[in-house]
């Protein structure tokens, strides 16, 4: 039997790029003609086979982006940039402020450790947003009419939230919060079910951003078919979850809810488009991800 060839690295280049290449292809992995070149589908590739032989999910810098270039598109309407930081607005749905890339609402408390975040890391108006805390804690803007007119502190407090946005120290704390308060639970989750890919991973983590972590599991236990740690076949199981997801949403009493249907739709095209690595470039909700 042959031994496995040594595992390259990104960047790489010569006959034993070329032999992992191969090794790659005989595994189902399509790379083209091996080049001898470990360039970043081989590097997709390599890590996607890793994750498979040790059963735990795992992902590239570049799926991961991927990846929150969906959430923002969603959430935004826009592919992720510096701008998308400080996009905020009163929702209508009664979650008060939203805001950020992934939008953090007011009545989620998700905004809440954002703020608090920021004013640990010593944000340059630290001092100023602290003095808001008292009304964040207790979800006033979400008592607010979003209709408007707003009172004085709360358009004080958004027009505050659109200037920090382009802060450094700001982006660090809405990256830092979303990633521990939904990516990580989403990964939990996915290795909970046996999942490994990233188009499965993206699933799971727009339920966590969405609807919060716990609706994962209220969805997972409608579903017939068995999670793949539990030897189904995860397209199948993925395919199912996203469709059990949108009958939710399209069952909703509240209208607003309800048009957010075009979540799972679009997952659900890549699905059908067989983009389960989410290689770029590929097309959601009219936008480009590349």
């Amino acid at each position: 039997m042959n031994a496995t060839p040594r595992r390259t690295s990104l960047g790489e280049r010569g006959p034993s790029v070329k032999a992992w290449q191969e090794f790659l292809v005989s595994k189902g992995y399509d790379l083209g003609k091996p080049d001898g070149i470990h360039g970043a589908r081989t590097e997709a590739a390599s890590v996607d086979f890793e994750s498979k032989a040790r059963g735990k999910i795992a992902y590239t810098s570049e799926q991961k982006r991927a990846i929150d270039s969906v959430l923002s598109i969603f959430e935004t309407g826009r592919l992720p940039s510096a701008a998308s930081y400080s996009t905020c607005t009163v929702l209508k749905d009664g979650a008060g402020i939203s805001y950020g890339k992934h939008q953090c609402t007011d009545r989620a408390g998700s905004l809440d450790l954002v703020c608090k975040r920021y004013i640990e890391l010593g944000g340059a108006e630290s001092a100023k947003l602290s003095a808001f805390l008292p009304q964040l804690s207790s979800n006033e803007s979400a008592k607010v009419n979003p209709a408007g007119p707003f009172p004085g502190w709360l358009k004080d407090l958004i027009t505050l939230l659109k200037k920090i946005g382009s802060e450094p120290v700001m982006q660090q704390a809405q990256d830092e919060v979303f990633d521990r308060v939904y990516f990580e639970p989403a990964v939990l989750r996915a290795n909970d079910f046996g999942l490994l890919t990233a188009l499965s991973l993206l699933v799971l983590y727009d339920t966590c951003i969405h609807s919060g972590p716990a609706r994962v599991m209220a969805h997972a236990s409608q579903l017939l078919p068995a999670t793949p740690s539990k030897g189904g076949d995860e397209k199948i199981w993925v395919r199912e979850y996203v469709s059990e997801r949108r009958a939710w949403l399209s069952r909703s009493s509240n209208e607003l809810v309800r048009k957010t249907v075009y979540r799972p739709n679009a997952l659900l095209k890549l699905i059908e488009q067989g983009n389960w690595d989410l290689r770029m470039p590929f097309t959601c909700c009219g936008k480009t991800v590349v």
